[in-house]
């Protein structure tokens, strides 16, 4: 009877401390509350930076924004990522140079203090007859967010400690 309450308690403590460490490691994303100029606008003429505002504070040199053109070659300055004249580093700029008439795509990857990071694009355009089209700007290599990798491997471990635990050989003092 007392090995099966040590291995039920044993099982318990796991599963206990499986949901809490999960918990711990959700993700969530950056969120933009407004941008300039916004999706979907379009410009008469060429704006000279794009700003996008988010919810939360990001990190500075991990977080980056660029802007493509519909062929997806990129057409900012290089220079995009948290505008560090923002006292909440909750915003990211880039500069342009003039842009021809056309549409674009603005890509952006946040990384926010806690380690989540996401990606997002929007669109705008130049030209008061253009469309606004979202190009096919070159994909993220971020792969799988930290996240998501940290939640597989845990619950992997867990699995394999729950699995030894039962399938174990008996020890000798047992028999």
């Amino acid at each position: 009877m007392k090995a099966k309450v040590s291995r039920l308690s044993y099982v318990l403590w796991v599963f206990l401390l499986m949901g809490g460490w999960v918990t711990a490691v959700s993700a969530h994303d950056a969120v933009i509350t407004k941008s300039s100029p916004a999706n979907g606008e379009v410009l008469s003429e060429s704006p000279d930076q794009v700003v996008a505002w988010f919810t939360e504070e990001l990190i500075s040199g991990e977080s980056t924004m660029k802007v493509f053109d519909a062929q997806g070659k990129q057409r900012d300055n290089g220079d995009g990522g948290v505008d560090l004249t923002d006292p909440d580093h909750a915003s990211m700029i880039v500069t342009l140079p003039p842009l021809p008439d056309g549409s674009y795509t603005v890509q952006w990857h946040a990384v926010l203090v806690d380690g989540d990071a996401s990606d997002g694009a929007f669109a705008f355009a130049v030209g008061d007859s253009q469309p606004v089209v979202q190009s096919a700007a070159p994909a993220s290599s971020s792969g799988v967010p930290i996240g998501w990798l940290a939640v597989i491997l845990g619950v992997t471990a867990v699995i394999l400690a729950v699995a030894g635990y039962f399938w174990r050989r008996p020890s000798k003092s047992s028999m």
